[in-house]
């Protein structure tokens, strides 16, 4: 309900549909999720939150990352250096075989990473072929 009222209150405002967003899609709810952050891509559309949401909306729906899905994603890994579409990318390519993809994408998530970033080493082990 704060949610809704602060996007009544800030139609402009993408962020109440990305935090909308984000709780149902840890409500598993993906479907109504998907639609939140279309609407936060309405209000700013090279969100990479909302590019990334929508992305992960669509995989959860369909049980895997679709072209469409993918296409979202690599949107925003052009459009900003967060490592976060490069890591879904990377676990796409993974899940359908595509090791050679996978672990290119992967060394692009790593090299985006902050020295303290925990997911770092993970990264970089699969970037290398090995196993984290």
């Amino acid at each position: 309900a704060v949610l809704a009222d602060d996007a009544r209150a800030n139609p402009a405002d993408p962020w109440p549909w990305l935090a909308t967003g984000e709780v149902l899609l840890r409500g598993d709810r993906p479907q109504e999720a998907a639609r939140a952050f279309d609407a936060a891509l309405r209000r700013e559309p090279r969100s990479v939150d909302a590019l990334i949401g929508v992305a992960r909306s669509i995989a959860l729906v369909e049980g895997r990352f679709t072209p469409e899905a993918l296409a979202f994603l690599e949107q925003a890994s052009t459009i900003s250096d967060d490592p976060a579409p490069w890591i879904y990318r990377a676990m796409a390519a993974m899940e359908s075989g595509r090791d050679a993809d996978a672990q290119r994408m992967w060394g692009e998530a790593y090299t985006r990473m902050s020295s303290d970033d925990p997911r770092r080493e993970m990264a970089r082990r699969f970037s290398t072929g090995q196993q984290p």
